[in-house]
């Protein structure tokens, strides 16, 4: 094997970098600066290429005379944030009084010594407390301040996303630019590379890609409509964007665009709407930065890491004004699939499962077979092509001027891989045109990727639904005969297929599986054996949306996955619950075990195997509250304002259902006699405990218990969820028999 360029990478020995210093200072001067500026150069402009161009290179000038950058040397040898004048002065002594302890055998001076480091310990403990306190209040970004806290408690080294080797044609190359113009051009070739070997081993399906458009829709859509975007739309633009310190090519921030706002919102008005007028994206917003992440496997191959893109601030303002006007067009005219979850309003991977579920609950119950595929993509969003794109928009009336406007957006967009930002290094692969996909990191190309797949369920069949959340396309297959569920499953997995060849995308076969679901304890082997061998590996339990969904909906797989996952967070709470406040401490609970405890609960927290996933959480309890092993930990759960597992499972399920009541039936609109039950919803008839355990069956159950004060509250969706957790935390029930059997005061 050859090594290229094997020296010693300037990091060890202390790598000097060049950063932006945005003081409060700096930044009112800039702003002071702006507020001079009157933009006559840019309203005068007839293109918009050239008005924004006018802008940004004013706007820049500016950001560079009051940002100056500034030579920082990184070195290992960084001085504790926490130590103090004193704590140094006592470190020292220690240091001292050891070199003593060790020659002295005086027992008194011995003791003295263990008092003095025992003291010391303590003190140092309390300046940790309060650093990482302060530290946590004023972070912009809290969830990543205290994860860092974390690492650095329990010595946990961060590994670097970026490469510091990648083998080519069995070479191996260190040189940073050389690396990162290896990881540009995998980057900006992998789709051309899956789309020809689409097309040199697929059988041509002699179908258009608009050809289910047609078949799908009986009436044509009318031209999008817009209007001009006033000031207001874009401060409120500028005002939602999520502070960050991360910035594109250009350098500026969202941080930085929002402390600019008041000075270059009109400038911004012209600028978007004479893009709109023009149907012209500006060429110096389709610029990329991009940041390579690993993912897993071998560090040497580009294959192994993902592109993080770094678009201007800029661009995300133009994005989000186009953004708003196509989706109102989408949403008047009815044009996205109900079936499609991802990156819409109101939408959550919550809904998607809780759908999917229920379908196959709904086939168990009428004594069904039921059976699921769930396909995945080689990188849809890379691969969407243009041309099939535009056809499309143009047939949902995404035309004229505001067609146009898409079609720049997307053509002529270049993109560089960055290793190391601010580096004295060169670290930056030159630019690339990228001629496949919608930008990554964007606000609109979701948006267009979905126009994309939408006419993808027009290859259901009957007893068939296709579920979509964004490229994840899920199929459930039901019928009461095997023979034809068995004919249906091998029908719609070659429907499906056919759907994505003609549409030149590529199914991943070796994670695309299927998953035959059971009441049974057992699985059939020797049904599966029958099934069609053309179909993909059947699986016991298949990830979908986060969720591990087992063929008999028990959810052992899914609770044990996140029993491992969970375990290691009670070191990790251990570890660090000296160094932090009690708040502190609780605010790392909710960021990194109660979002994972919690996701999905709706599901899976009826199962008989949550107890052990409930022993994880009092264990963790304990840990925080400095509690023994086998103290109780009830009241801890009221005095931290933490819901037991079950009593999570009890909030979010009522939240679940009070929100999509839609989908319920009252008693009353069964029964027309008066009585007190008039408020409950009426249950369908089941005897199947499986059907039981689920979402909608329990979410009656347990609303239908709930005191008759929340219930009145059920169409005030805040006032119930106010009221409902202060009734589960003034109880804290650790099982469902217990808020089953409560009786109220």
């Amino acid at each position: 094997m050859i090594i290229i360029d094997n020296i010693i990478s300037s990091e060890q020995v202390g790598n000097p970098q060049y950063m932006r210093n945005y003081s409060n200072y700096n930044i009112i001067k800039f702003q002071e600066m702006l507020s001079y500026e009157l933009w006559d150069d840019v309203f005068t402009n007839d293109n918009v290429n050239n008005t924004f161009n006018v802008f940004l290179n004013t706007y820049l000038r500016i950001f560079y005379s009051c940002f100056t950058k500034k030579k920082i040397i990184t070195s290992k040898l960084k001085c504790n944030p926490w130590m103090t004048q004193g704590i140094r002065i006592s470190c020292e002594k220690k240091r001292k009084l050891y070199i003593k302890y060790r020659q002295d055998d005086d027992p008194h001076f011995k003791l003295y010594y263990k008092k003095y480091c025992k003291v010391l310990t303590k003190v140092i403990k309390e300046a940790k407390k309060v650093h990482y306190d302060n530290k946590i209040s004023k972070s912009y970004n809290k969830i990543k301040t205290t994860w860092s806290i974390i690492k650095k408690e329990t010595g946990s080294k961060t590994q670097k996303d970026e490469p510091q080797s990648l083998k080519v044609n069995n070479i191996m190359i260190q040189n940073k630019k050389c690396i990162a113009n290896v990881l540009n051009e995998y980057f900006t070739s992998v789709a051309q590379t899956i789309i020809d070997d689409l097309n040199n081993n697929k059988t041509p399906t002699n179908i258009s890609p608009l050809y289910y458009l047609g078949n799908k829709y009986t009436s044509t859509f009318k031209s999008i409509k817009w209007q001009y975007v006033s000031t207001a739309e874009i401060r409120k633009i500028i005002k939602s964007l999520k502070t960050k310190y991360s910035h594109g090519y250009d350098e500026i921030s969202t941080r930085i665009l929002k402390a600019s706002m008041p000075y270059i919102t009109s400038p911004l008005t012209y600028i978007c709407n004479q893009s709109l007028a023009q149907g012209t994206f500006p060429d110096r917003m389709k610029f990329a930065v991009v940041k390579p992440i690993f993912k897993s496997g071998n560090k040497y191959e580009p294959a192994n890491y993902r592109p993080i893109s770094l678009l201007s601030a800029f661009s995300k303002v133009l994005e989000r004004v186009i953004y708003n006007k196509l989706y109102e067009h989408i949403d008047n005219n009815l044009i996205l699939d109900n079936n499609q979850y991802g990156f819409r309003p109101n939408s959550s991977t919550e809904k998607a499962s809780f759908k999917l579920i229920e379908e196959i609950l709904k086939a168990m119950n009428n004594r069904q077979f039921v059976g699921g595929i769930f396909c995945d993509l080689h990188k849809a969003f890379d691969c969407i092509n243009h041309d099939i794109l535009i056809k499309k928009l143009e047939f949902y009336g995404i035309t004229g001027k505001f067609g146009a406007l898409i079609k720049s957006y997307l053509n002529g967009r270049y993109q560089r891989v960055t290793l190391v930002p601010n580096s004295s290094i060169n670290s930056s692969s030159s630019w690339a045109e990228v001629k496949f996909g919608v930008p990554q990191g964007s606000i609109l190309g979701p948006l267009i990727f979905l126009l994309y797949i939408n006419d993808i369920t027009k290859v259901s069949i009957n007893g068939t639904n296709i579920f979509l959340y964004a490229d994840d396309t899920s199929i459930i297959v039901t019928n009461p005969e095997y023979a034809d569920y068995k004919s249906a499953m091998t029908r719609i997995f070659y429907n499906i297929n056919t759907w994505f060849r003609t549409n030149l995308l590529k199914l991943n076969i070796h994670k695309t599986h299927t998953l035959h679901f059971t009441l049974m304890n057992y699985e059939d082997h020797n049904m599966h054996n029958n099934i069609d061998q053309n179909l993909p590996t059947n699986l016991e339990c298949i990830k979908f949306l986060g969720l591990n969904i087992d063929n008999r909906l028990c959810w052992k797989y899914h609770i044990d996955y996140l029993v491992t996952k969970l375990s290691s967070s009670c070191f990790l709470m251990r570890s660090v619950k000296p160094m932090i406040s009690l708040s502190s401490l609780r605010m790392i609970y909710f960021a990194y075990i109660h979002s994972v405890m919690t996701y999905g609960i709706i599901f899976w927290g009826n199962s008989s195997y949550m107890t052990k996933l409930f022993m994880i959480q009092k264990k963790i309890i304990r840990i925080m509250m400095g509690l023994k092993k086998r103290d109780s930990c009830r009241d801890s759960f009221k005095e931290m304002k933490i819901l037991p597992l079950c009593s999570q499972y009890i909030y979010s399920l009522m939240q679940h259902t009070t929100n999509n009541m839609h989908l319920f039936t009252r008693n009353t609109e069964v029964h027309n006699i008066g009585t007190r039950q008039n408020v409950n919803l009426f249950p369908p008839s089941t005897s199947l405990t499986k059907v039981q355990k689920g979402p909608y069956y329990s979410g009656i159950k347990i609303y239908n218990h709930l005191p008759k004060e929340l219930k009145q509250l059920s169409n005030n969706q805040k006032s119930f969820e106010r009221s409902l957790k202060r009734f589960l935390h003034a109880n804290s029930f650790y099982a469902l028999n217990e808020y089953f059997n409560y009786k109220g005061t």
